[in-house]
């Protein structure tokens, strides 16, 4: 049971849900939070279901990065970290990779982990545009080529053993392989058979970053949305648009069954994938 947002810990009821999901029988519970609301007695909260809730604590980069883009204390979030750590809650570190946190990854990994060994990984997440975003960040957003130099530092980050993975994005799998770098984690695809969320205005959609309603929610209603055809072609493998592409079987052998999501790309013609493994391996058949 995913919880995210916004910022989860900003609403009264988020202890009650937490509650009713873990007497529902929900084996785990994750919740993505920025950390600055993340006192000792929430954390000491989270930490009393038996293991079963972990967090996503959001940095942006080291601090002076983190400050300029979120807006929010640096310092209040590692202070949020620290709280959760020392609850004994598992936490994973989310950082939405631009370019700008490219030249700082290395040194930024090296932090997180030399100064909270505990941390369970550093996961990376594709900075993209979505609708109605209020802050136009496209001048972050990575191109073919610095989706490869996120790939190449991930790969070596693993390897010199730092937990380093890349959110529901399975391209970076297919990259490293085909850059003979295969250090980098399997990861699940973003849109995904089995997977839906259910935004605040009660739309069911398919991920957090896609405004596509597929319902709205009610009793029964994910059990329709699971069932439709229309479900199963947005989640499902797309072998019309796959079809002839020289990069098909590494790819379905790492778990990437459809093209990467428009919004990758930014409207840009092609597929955001073609052009990232095009430089992977340019001489691939």
């Amino acid at each position: 049971f995913h919880i995210t947002g916004g910022e989860p810990l900003l609403w009264p009821q988020l202890f009650n849900l937490i509650d009713e999901a873990a007497a529902m029988g929900y084996e785990s519970i994750f919740i993505n939070t920025n950390g600055t609301l993340l006192t000792a007695e929430a954390a000491r909260r989270l930490a009393g279901h038996d293991g079963r809730v972990t967090l996503s604590i959001s940095l942006q980069g080291p601090e002076v990065l983190h400050d300029r883009v979120r807006g929010i204390s640096f310092r209040a979030a590692l202070g949020g970290l620290e709280s959760a750590l020392a609850a004994g809650i598992g936490v994973y570190v989310f950082t939405t990779a631009g370019k700008s946190l490219l030249t700082a990854l290395p040194r930024f990994a090296e932090f997180l982990f030399d100064t909270y060994p505990a941390i369970k990984d550093l996961t990376l997440i594709q900075l993209i545009r979505v609708h109605g975003d209020a802050l136009d960040l496209s001048g972050e957003l990575l191109w073919p080529e610095d989706f490869i130099s996120l790939v190449r530092m991930t790969a070596l980050l693993n390897l010199y053993g730092y937990r380093v993975t890349v959110l529901q994005n399975p391209l970076a799998t297919v990259a490293s392989r085909a850059l003979n770098m295969p250090w980098v984690a399997p990861a699940l695809p973003l849109h995904r058979c089995g997977g839906v969320i259910v935004m605040a205005d009660g739309s069911i959609t398919l991920a957090h970053s896609t405004r596509e309603s597929l319902g709205i929610y009610g009793p029964g209603a994910l059990g329709g949305v699971l069932a439709s055809d229309e479900y199963r072609k947005a989640s499902g493998p797309d072998d019309e648009a796959c079809a002839g592409c020289r990069f098909l079987s590494l790819c379905r052998e790492n778990a990437m069954v459809r093209p990467s999501e428009w919004f990758r790309s930014m409207g840009r013609p092609g597929h955001f994938c073609r052009e990232v493994l095009s430089l992977a391996a340019p001489g691939s058949e």
